[in-house]
């Protein structure tokens, strides 16, 4: 179990690194005014902050989500392994529900994470100087209730964005002796296509979250954001920031597959007949209780 969670940790972590400058893309063109625009689209957007702010301004708030990824993927291996187990099934179902309950219950981790993240992300001057200088200032100025702020719309992206994940996966992967290139190339694009099925909500969230403080909030709540988005872009707005979000989906998933099966290879992990858990390094593809394990803990479609 103790090797199931480094794996986890250090797979995610890789994700989040590659898949940072993309994000950080994402949310710039989803908060910026659609009135008078910044960015003319993602590759503007990304050469227009290298040009100003070099690799760092595609590399702000990095630290939240580093932070959060154990936790992420220590909640999201027992939620989902206990749904699954208790569903007792391998049907395209059992996995969508399992992926919901465990991508639901995380929220309380992502939630706060990514508000740091995205606030960090769209600031222009120095008001923050990092993650904990960013969590702490809400909390202070603002409370608990600043920190969870969008818990409800971000439970609502997770839960299906999970489902969509794990039941893609599944059935694109097929078979349990599925080699490595299958798996990585299943893991990618069930990732874009979980961010498919939830952007327009991500959108909503993101704007949301990086929405001011109390006192200074254009947004009282995630449905009056929509609808007042809508008013002033259209429904267009909905899908802005979509293409870096799926290139970046992609490598992402493929950098974390490839973290983990590398941390088992190297600790060369010795079958356990109790945990199920167990990892061949002398064989280019998974057993199969091996893609169990991968299945209930590693990936992690945001």
């Amino acid at each position: 179990m103790a090797l199931d969670f480094v794996a986890g940790c250090i797979g995610g972590c890789a994700g989040v690194i590659v898949g940072h400058p993309l994000d950080t893309i994402k949310v710039k063109l989803q908060t910026q005014n659609a009135r008078n625009p910044v960015y003319r689209g993602a590759w503007h957007c990304m050469t227009s902050v290298l040009k100003t702010e070099g690799i760092r301004g595609l590399l702000k708030g990095v630290t939240s989500p580093l932070g959060g990824v154990a936790l992420v993927n220590a909640t999201v291996f027992g939620a989902y392994g206990a749904i699954h187990r208790n569903m007792g099934d391998e049907s395209p179902k059992t996995h969508f529900w399992a992926g919901f309950g465990a991508g639901s219950l995380q929220c309380f981790i992502t939630c706060p994470v990514e508000l740091v993240k995205t606030r960090l992300q769209i600031q222009k001057g120095r008001e923050y100087s990092g993650s904990l200088n960013c969590f702490t200032k809400v909390l202070k100025t603002d409370g608990l209730r600043g920190i969870f702020k969008g818990y409800g719309i971000t439970t609502l992206r997770e839960g299906p964005a999970y489902g969509a994940y794990f039941c893609t996966y599944q059935l694109l992967a097929g078979e349990d002796d599925a080699p490595t290139w299958k798996m990585m190339i299943s893991g990618g694009l069930a990732g874009m296509i979980s961010w498919i099925v939830v952007y327009p909500v991500d959108v909503v969230k993101t704007r949301f979250q990086a929405d001011g403080g109390v006192g200074s909030a254009r947004y009282t709540s995630a449905l009056d954001c929509l609808v007042k988005s809508v008013r002033a872009e259209g429904y267009a707005f909905l899908f802005r920031g979509l293409t870096p979000t799926l290139i970046r989906s992609f490598p992402t998933n493929a950098v974390t597959f490839t973290a983990v099966t590398w941390t088992l290879r190297l600790a060369d992990f010795v079958p356990d007949k109790d945990h199920q858990n167990f990892h061949n390094h002398h064989k280019m593809s998974w057993d199969p209780k091996a893609r169990q394990l991968f299945e209930e803990s590693i990936f992690h479609p945001i």
